[in-house]
């Protein structure tokens, strides 16, 4: 009994110091903020929080491979940079505001091709 409350306990403290997770939360807060501020409904708002954690998480850590790649650093750079919740935050309240742009330019059928 005590080794699997050992277990579960080094678990949680590994997924909460996840540079991924912690990314996510930002990403979802700044979801949460752009739907509070547009006023759509639970449902809308919902979307936009999962969106929101969801880009962030996979945008910060991408992006940090992609810098520490560009600046020739050290590959143990990449969880140092990938906690960076300012940009997360930012990507959470854009991110899904930009995806639902382009969903509905694509439902009205104007993708941004013309036939003339």
């Amino acid at each position: 009994m005590n080794e699997e409350t050992g277990f579960v306990a080094a678990v949680l403290r590994d997924l909460a110091t996840s540079t991924t997770v912690i990314l996510a939360a930002w990403g979802a807060l700044g979801g949460a903020t752009n739907a509070l501020t547009t006023r759509m409904r639970l449902r809308d708002a919902l979307r936009h929080i999962l969106l929101g954690g969801l880009i962030a998480a996979g945008m910060g850590s991408l992006s940090m491979a992609i810098i520490t790649a560009w600046l020739s650093l050290p590959s143990q750079a990449i969880p140092a940079g990938g906690a960076a919740g300012s940009a997360a935050y930012l990507v959470g309240v854009f991110g899904p505001a930009f995806i639902e742009v382009i969903l509905a330019r694509l439902r009205s059928g104007k993708g941004g091709d013309s036939d003339a």
